[in-house]
């Protein structure tokens, strides 16, 4: 027994090198970054609309946040904090119309990237649209952009094929590639350290503990469940339930046999930002995130 233990730690170091490459570098199929495109673009196209509703007034010249305040608030001029790397076109174009031209040139793009249209140019194009509103305006940016905005950078890298049938690609569908394989593990890990770190950061405050957070929420007014007291016992369970999804979900995602047990997780988690926190995109992308840890056999399933 002595000897059998170190032997197989010994095995195992020489094995993780072939594991690394296979994990990151073996092929996989181009037809399973449909879906994840797809619901990237859909929860994307959804951001850009309620990008309409604000950015036009709020970041003009003299809109409520106009271009010296933004300025301002990103600290230009002063050290140490990284206003230098904070570029917009919303700084020198102060109209109204320049809000509305990058809103709806980021709304047509998600359309494309949804198609499968114009490849990595659209993830690309998205991409930079959401950074002129973001570097405008780093102090709204909300948890959801910020894994949108990532997801972009991870889907320029293999965007996969496109939804409408093209006989000059026929057979593509059957096509592998190193780099869809790297997109899909970039998507997992993003998403799985997110969740860590979400996880982490819930540890740290008393009312997930004592389960009144649920109750502060709808204090705040948050979620979709209504006005819930923080001694309600419903809610201290649903708070103890949600903060336990988190730990479920990353337990089940990093582990191969419990994978398809942690996309569920994964989407009722989702659902949890959606109806508790009442953070609809959120729960949207969550959703888009999960399809990249679904088996890609399921993925490619019924894709053209």
């Amino acid at each position: 027994m002595e000897r059998t233990e170190p032997a197989s730690f010994a095995q195992g170091l020489k094995q993780l090198p072939g594991t690394w490459n296979e994990f990151w570098f073996s092929p996989a199929s181009v037809a399973s970054m449909a879906w994840v495109r797809q619901l990237f673009a859909l929860s994307i196209a959804f951001q850009f609309v309620s990008y309409l509703l604000w950015v036009p007034q709020w970041l003009s010249g003299d809109g409520w946040l106009g271009s010296q305040a933004g300025r301002y608030l990103i600290g230009q001029g002063m050290p140490d904090t990284g206003s230098q790397y904070r570029w917009s076109i919303l700084y020198f174009l102060t109209s109204p119309l320049a809000g509305q031209a990058v809103c709806v040139i980021g709304f047509l793009a998600s359309v494309l990237m949804f198609l499968g249209l114009g490849h990595r140019i659209a993830p690309i194009l998205a991409w930079a649209c959401m950074m002129m509103v973001h570097h405008r305006a780093p102090w709204l940016t909300m948890p959801s952009e910020i894994l949108m905005s990532a997801g972009l950078f991870y889907l320029a890298i293999e965007p996969g094929g496109s939804l409408l049938p093209n006989p000059s690609l026929k057979g593509s569908a059957d096509r592998y590639s190193v780099l869809a394989n790297i997109a899909l593990r970039c998507l997992q890990i993003h998403w799985i350290l997110w969740v860590g770190l979400s996880f982490a950061s819930m540890l740290q405050q008393p009312v997930w503990w004592t389960g009144e957070a649920i109750g502060l929420l709808s204090e705040q007014g948050s979620g979709w469940l209504g006005k819930i007291t923080r001694d309600a016992g419903l809610g201290q369970c649903i708070s103890l339930v949600f903060l336990m999804l988190h730990a479920l979900s990353l337990v089940c995602l990093c582990n191969q046999r419990l994978r398809s047990l942690g996309v569920v997780f994964t989407i009722l988690l989702g659902m949890g930002y959606i109806f508790l926190t009442g953070d609809l995109l959120l729960g949207l992308i969550a959703g888009a995130y999960a399809m990249a840890f679904v088996p890609e056999s399921m993925r490619t399933r019924d894709i053209p």
